[in-house]
């Protein structure tokens, strides 16, 4: 009998410790460049995107499909984009479904100068 009273606790403690953490993969973004410029996941893989800019002006990291295409997407994503002020981080949390995505910032000339690249999720 004191085994079937302790089965609920058993289960209820399984789906946290189940959960994989998340890994945390860092983009640096810059005049006009983001590092690394093809960033490469696994579907289904929780991730934490710590997007850091280190130039002193405004970047923004805009993948519409990617942001649109993934689960759980939380942080400061706004029209598929998180825009960064100048020597700021911050942290998306999502998990990225597969598919291959164009990633670029979106400020005036920032593309044309080469502020752009890829995210593979296989």
């Amino acid at each position: 009998m004191r085994a079937i009273l302790l089965l609920p606790l058993v289960v209820l403690a399984c789906p946290a410790a189940a959960q994989p953490e998340a890994r945390t993969v860092e983009i640096n973004l810059s005049n006009f460049d983001f590092t690394p410029s093809t960033i490469r996941l696994r579907a289904g893989e929780p991730i934490v995107l710590h997007l850091v800019n280190t130039a002193h002006g405004g970047h923004n990291f805009a993948a519409p499909e990617f942001f649109a295409a993934a689960s759980g997407v939380s942080g400061p994503v706004t029209d598929g984009k998180v825009e960064l002020h100048g020597e700021q981080s911050v942290d998306v949390r999502l998990t990225p479904a597969r598919g291959h995505y164009r990633l670029r910032c979106t400020h005036m000339m920032h593309t044309a100068f080469g502020m752009s690249g890829d995210i593979e999720v296989e």
